[in-house]
């Protein structure tokens, strides 16, 4: 499987409110609460794409990974058999964020068009 390279461009959204065809196949759609509670787990659904992306054996999503605040959380490879570009991340944020904000970022790599991201913010309680 491919692994970034420090000189890999990562692509994300260049008009949030007018995406190309590309960026709706290819950015990663975060689904998670508003808020959570500190040291409760849940669960973060990473869904590549507005439009699905294709998994075919020439064109398909090799891996998705998921950061809390620039720490990667884990990283699920995928191939061209699973139907669905997707993966769900259990997460548990620390007692000592309570009372803050906390970035989750999204990154997926296509075989073909490289890497890209997506941020979403959540309140910790």
């Amino acid at each position: 499987m491919a692994e970034i390279v420090a000189e890999e461009k990562i692509n994300k959204a260049v008009d949030p409110q007018n995406l190309s065809e590309g960026e709706k196949k290819h950015i990663p759609e975060i689904t998670a609460p508003e808020s959570i509670a500190s040291g409760e787990a849940f669960d973060v659904l990473v869904e590549v794409g507005l439009i699905p992306h294709v998994m075919e054996e020439k064109h398909y999503i090799e891996w998705i990974e998921l950061y809390l605040n620039d720490k990667k959380i884990d990283r699920v490879e995928l191939s061209p058999e699973r139907k669905k570009a997707e993966a769900t991340f259990t997460v548990k944020i620390d007692k000592s964020l309570a009372g803050k904000s906390v970035n989750l970022r999204a990154l997926e790599h296509c075989n073909i068009h490289g890497s890209w991201e997506e941020f979403r913010s959540i309140k910790v309680s």
